[in-house]
């Protein structure tokens, strides 16, 4: 962070344009879909699609980066930046804090992942990350649901078997 951006009032992201939601969306889509086949093709019988699949995530996470990192202060294409402070944002700080942890845990998964085609020793980490990965993502699937319902007034309901 620059002595300026320090010395700024900290600007609450806006809501996002049409455009930013369609790229934001399209990354979304790009990196679930490439994360699931991906998990879903990890035996040697369909290794190439496990590859392109894993490729996809990481061109996906490369190109999410660079956009985060290109776009201006208070725009949502920033890259998440977590905090535990509610301060004057828009948005509960689970969401960035979600949103970091899986950048790194499926881009972590990812770069071995390529790595492991070059050099054979990294597929065991690829393969121990891979599988950490796998709950990270339920758990945040679970915790979105969780939040939505929370958000919305929905309460869940116990009823007795």
């Amino acid at each position: 962070m620059t002595m300026t951006e320090r010395s700024l009032p900290a600007m609450p992201p806006r809501k996002p344009t049409a455009a930013e939601m369609t790229v934001l969306l399209f990354f979304h889509a790009a990196l679930s879909g490439a994360f699931i086949i991906a998990q879903m093709t990890g035996d040697e019988d369909t290794y190439v699609l496990h590859q392109v699949a894993g490729y996809t995530a990481l061109a996906a996470i490369a190109v999410r980066v660079v956009a985060g990192l290109l776009a201006p202060t208070g725009s949502p294409l920033r890259l998440p930046r977590p905090t535990w402070s509610l301060g004057n944002q828009r948005r509960n700080p689970v969401y960035a804090w979600m949103a970091a942890i899986l950048l790194v845990v499926i881009g972590a998964s990812a770069v071995t992942g390529a790595i492991s085609d070059v050099v054979v020793a990294v597929e065991h980490l690829h393969e121990a990350i891979s599988e950490f990965s796998l709950p990270i993502v339920i758990g945040h699937v679970a915790l979105v649901l969780l939040l939505q319902a929370l958000k919305h007034g929905s309460k869940p309901e116990i009823r007795a078997l």
